[in-house]
């Protein structure tokens, strides 16, 4: 990780090249030279201010005169909140906009006690609030030690947070890498443990919910023999004293499972085999399934549904690369993967369309309402966000900059080797398996 100079520097660095930018955009939009000393005989007038809308901390510029470029003289306000005045040219003003600022009028106080005067934008500014990154549940100790503890979200501990999957009540489960499958409550913001890993799965990889949630399934990466669980399945509970999902049953056997997914509108089961690269159909009817094409063999991967059902992403995660495969509704099956992004075998970091774009060991993945697939690009230590078309920005984090922090998405947020993610279509919210960082995080308006 950077040392902590070194991101100081940068800092620095960055707000002189926006100090930079500021004073040229100011002399750019106005080339009238105007006075540049304040006159209190002479009226403040705002004529313009850019942009009209915005989130906190963006650059705001204020047109008008009679500002003057003493800045102890000068202040900016948006909705009565003061926002950072960093240079004045006496007709363009330069700040940032104050957070949470809400919609209200832009005005500009110039002079000092009885020669002060105020004057006032016509058109109101409109504050767009920011995504943030926070920390929802989590905490290590002084020793840098966490283990799994159940409790209320602050005093709740994770050992390898791994896969997420919300449930239509909006409460969270979680698989720890390895040791079991967990709950968080988000009504009664409580964690709870619900099996711990043992009896034949001992490595569930990933998850999956079916149509309408009733059923949770598991898909268990196993090496010891054909006959060892590849997916099993646990049910909601009809009695309300015990906890859902907590006993499974096995469905499928074989070696080497690690991803799946149900179809969201006919709750077909699919999954894969990594040790070969085979991807398979469950057959609820005959109890077995059937292979419907290879893809790569030998690295783990994800397979995760869009939510209209039109097509699934196949996450490769040693390829560092995705695949799109559509779903044939007349056969039930999906179709031969394509790959959407990403170039198959080479690791990196390059944000741009299709096969121009690199990931290092992609994980899970998840849609929002408009079929925009959010990816933990895990060595990275970032979030991606891959459009329909393929595509790819970085969407949270910084790369090379990897630790724990919250704050603003890319300017502040920190992950370490984030690896599960899930998208909460009721709140517009993502909540995240931050998995060194023993940590649930939460990407939300701020």
């Amino acid at each position: 990780m950077e040392t902590h100079l070194n991101v100081k520097w940068k800092q620095w660095y960055l707000l002189v090249l926006l100090l930079i930018l500021g004073v040229v955009g100011c002399k750019d939009d106005k080339d009238e030279d105007n006075s540049t000393i304040y006159d209190p005989s002479v009226p403040v007038e705002i004529t313009s201010f850019t942009p009209e809308a915005a989130a906190g901390g963006a650059q705001f510029l204020v047109y008008g005169s009679n500002f003057g470029t003493d800045l102890s003289k000068i202040k900016v306000t948006v909705n009565d909140k003061e926002a950072v005045l960093i240079n004045s040219n006496g007709s363009c003003l330069y700040c940032f906009v104050p957070k949470k600022a809400g919609v209200g009028p832009v005005k500009v106080t110039v002079g000092l006690n009885e020669s002060a005067q105020e004057a006032v934008a016509e058109k109101e500014f409109e504050y767009v609030p920011s995504l943030v990154v926070k920390t929802l549940t989590g905490h290590i100790d002084i020793d840098g030690n966490s283990t799994i503890k159940d409790g209320s979200f602050e005093d709740a501990q994770f050992q390898a947070p791994y896969w997420l999957e919300i449930d239509d009540e909006d409460n969270i489960y979680l698989l720890e890498d390895q040791q079991g499958l967990r709950k968080l409550n988000m009504k009664d913001r409580t964690v709870t443990t619900i099996w711990r890993t043992g009896s034949g799965v001992n490595h569930p990889r990933s998850m999956a919910f079916n149509a309408d949630h009733s059923k949770l399934y598991f898909f268990n990466d196993q090496d010891n023999s054909d006959e060892g669980v590849a997916v099993a399945v646990a049910e909601r509970s009809n009695d309300p004293s015990k906890e859902d999902f907590a006993s499974w049953v096995t469905v499928a056997r074989m070696k080497s499972c690690c991803g799946g997914d149900v179809h969201p509108e006919t709750s077909d089961l699919f999954f894969n085999r990594w040790n070969g690269g085979e991807y398979y159909k469950w057959d609820f009817d005959r109890k077995d399934k059937d292979q419907i094409f290879r893809l790569d063999n030998g690295f783990n991967s994800g397979l995760m549904f869009a939510p209209s059902g039109k097509f699934a992403y196949i996450v490769s995660m040693g390829h560092h690369c995705i695949y799109r495969a559509n779903f044939d509704y007349a056969t039930g099956r999906l179709m031969q993967p394509y790959i959407l992004c990403g170039s198959k075998g080479k690791k990196g970091y390059v944000d741009g369309p299709g096969s121009k774009a690199m990931f290092d060991e992609p994980q899970q993945g998840c849609f929002d309402d408009d079929d925009n697939f959010y990816v933990c690009d895990q060595s990275n230590n970032l979030i991606r966000k891959v459009e329909p078309s393929g595509q790819v920005t970085t969407f949270a984090g910084r790369q090379y900059e990897w630790g724990w922090a919250d704050g603003d998405l890319r300017k502040e947020a920190r992950f370490d080797r984030p690896h599960g993610i899930a998208y909460n279509k009721h709140t517009g919210e993502f909540y995240i398996a931050d998995k060194n960082n023993k940590r649930i995080r939460i990407i939300t308006k701020e």
